[in-house]
């Protein structure tokens, strides 16, 4: 229940900042601009039960105000632990929040948080909730492409099969994350596409 208090609390700070950050830099009124769209994949290792594992998915995300990602992640994790397989099935809301992103290196923030789908060989299936925040850099390396690593924390609850805790698969993750699509906004010939 902590953990759940703390991820909700991360998360309305992260939003608190980025609302202040966008009333501070966008105050001429344009309001909310669709700016881009950007899909793309993503791995993450973490430790489970002192065992590294990884996880790949992918996701999609529209931008807006040329920093403020909103989207879809999916992703999967296949664990075998002492011969038992563990799968964990997630479809995630996507938040992001990249500072300066015209800049060629630059940070970027994440937020993802969802039902998953965790099922253990011959204990059955269960529902549980995953927020995972994380915090890393990101490459513009070129206009279509943008290459980011990022550090994170994933939070379980609501587990119920046993011989698992939510412990067992909460953890610090370290992340690798290619980036494909556009952004138009800010763009000498895409002016136009600002207030779409």
């Amino acid at each position: 229940m902590q953990r759940i208090l703390l991820s909700s609390l991360f998360f309305l700070i992260t939003l608190t900042i980025t609302a202040q950050q966008e009333q501070t830099l966008f105050n001429s009124g344009r309001g909310i601009s669709l700016t881009g769209f950007w899909a793309g994949g993503n791995s993450s290792l973490y430790d489970f039960q002192d065992n590294k594992t990884l996880s790949n998915g992918g996701y999609a995300t529209f931008e807006f105000n040329n920093n403020f990602l909103i989207g879809w992640s999916g992703y999967k994790s296949d664990i075998t632990n002492q011969g038992q397989e563990i799968d964990i099935d997630g479809n995630d809301v996507l938040l992001g929040y990249a500072f300066q992103s015209k800049r060629v290196v630059h940070p970027i923030l994440y937020t993802q948080f969802g039902s998953s789908r965790l099922e253990v060989e011959d204990l059955g299936s269960d529902r549980v909730f995953v927020v995972q925040p994380s915090l890393g850099l990101e490459v513009n390396v070129t206009r279509f492409f943008r290459l980011g690593v990022d550090g994170g924390y994933r939070f379980f609850s609501g587990n119920d099969l046993p011989g698992f805790s939510d412990a067992d698969f909460s953890g610090p993750t370290l992340g690798l994350r290619l980036k494909f699509g556009w952004s138009w906004g800010g763009n000498d010939w895409g002016d136009s596409w600002d207030d779409f």
